[in-house]
C-alpha cells in the first residue's frame, strides 16, 4: 500500500514490491485510496491497484512512501489489517508507525528498494526495474534536486542495465500532458502572486476553477516546481481546495527548510518538498501559511 493522492515514486515502488514478492511465490494485493494516476498507468501491472481492501484479512501490510499511518487512509487500521505492518520510507520526519521501519534519508523509497532486493537477492527484472526508476527519476525531479547523489545515478544505471527504458517512461511522465493540465497550468500561472521582494511565489485554485477546467488532482503534477523555477523565487507555494481542506504544496530552493514550516501547519515532507491539508477557506489557509513562510523568509 501507499499514500493518498499518490506520485510516481509511491506507485513504483509499491509495484516493484508487488513484483518481487511475486517473483517468491508470495500472494499479494496491492492498495492505494485514489486511482493510479493516467501518467504512471503505463506502469506494469497498475490495473490491479485497488481501492477498497473489502475488510480483508492479512499476514502482512508493507506501506511504502508513507510517513505517517494516516497518509494511507486515515479510516484504516492497519494493525488490525494485518499481523506485521512494514514502514519502508524516506521522510525525514516518519512517525515510524510498523512493526518493522526501514528509513533511510535518501533520494526516493525506489532507491532504498532496490538496495533491498539485492541484499535479498531478488532479481531485478525489467517490469521491477521499469517500476524503480520511474520513482527514481521523479522523486529526483528527474535527476536534479538536493538527494541525487552518485549512488543514486549508479542505481539509475544499473536499473537502466536491467531493462528499465529510460526514454519510453520520460515520455510518459514529462512529454504526455492532458489538455485540462495545460489549460490548469495557464491559469494557475495567470493567478500567481509574490511577495514585495520577489522570493516568495504562490498561486491558489479554487475548486470552482479545476472543476470548470476538467481539472484533476493529477493535472497539478509539477505546477509547484514550475513556480519555483522563477528567478529571485526561494519559496512555491501552491494552494488548492479540496472537499477534506486546501491542500497546500511547499517547494523551496536553497534556504529555507519548507518542511518545518509544513510542520508548524500539521503537515509534513522533505526539506525542499512538503505539504499539508489545513482547514478553513483559502483566504484564510492563505493568509495562515505567508505568516509561518514569512517567519523564514524576510
Amino acid at each position: 500500500m501507499t499514500h493518498l493522492d499518490p506520485d510516481g515514486d509511491a506507485i513504483g515502488s509499491m509495484i516493484a514490491v508487488h513484483l518481487a514478492l511475486k517473483e517468491m511465490g508470495k500472494r499479494t494485493a496491492m492498495y492505494c485510496r485514489d486511482p493510479v494516476p493516467e501518467m504512471y498507468q503505463f506502469l506494469p501491472e497498475s490495473g490491479k491497484v485497488k481501492d477498497s481492501l473489502n475488510g480483508g484479512k492479512y499476514d502482512i501490510a508493507i506501506a511504502v512512501d508513507c510517513g505517517d499511518s494516516k497518509r494511507v487512509n486515515s479510516e484504516i487500521d492497519l494493525k488490525g489489517l494485518a499481523g506485521t505492518v512494514i514502514n519502508i520510507d524516506h521522510h525525514p520526519d516518519n512517525t515510524k508507525f510498523g512493526d518493522i521501519n526501514l528509513i533511510e534519508k535518501i533520494s526516493s523509497v525506489s532507491e532504498i528498494l532496490f538496495k533491498l532486493f539485492k541484499k535479498m537477492r531478488v532479481k531485478i527484472i525489467p517490469d521491477i526495474a521499469t517500476c524503480l526508476y520511474a520513482g527514481i527519476m521523479t522523486d529526483t525531479g528527474n535527476f536534479r534536486y538536493d538527494y541525487t547523489t552518485p549512488e543514486t545515478l549508479e542505481i539509475a544505471a544499473s536499473l537502466a542495465r536491467s531493462g528499465a527504458e529510460i526514454s519510453r517512461i520520460a515520455m510518459a511522465i514529462y512529454e504526455t500532458k492532458t489538455l485540462s493540465s495545460v489549460r490548469i497550468l495557464g491559469a494557475a500561472m495567470y493567478r500567481l502572486e509574490t511577495s514585495q521582494s520577489g522570493h516568495v511565489a504562490w498561486t491558489v485554485l479554487p475548486k470552482q476553477l479545476m472543476d470548470s477546467l476538467g481539472a484533476k488532482s493529477e493535472d497539478l503534477t509539477g505546477l509547484v516546481d514550475q513556480i519555483r523555477t522563477i528567478k529571485g523565487v526561494e519559496v512555491a507555494i501552491l494552494f488548492r481546495e479540496e472537499d477534506d481542506g486546501i491542500k497546500v504544496n511547499f517547494r523551496s530552493k536553497f534556504k529555507a527548510n519548507v518542511s518545518d514550516i509544513a510542520k508548524a501547519l500539521g503537515g509534513g515532507g522533505h526539506i525542499r518538498a512538503s505539504g499539508a491539508i489545513i482547514q478553513g477557506t483559502l483566504e484564510e489557509v492563505k493568509d495562515k501559511v505567508l505568516s509561518e513562510v514569512f517567519k523564514v523568509i524576510k
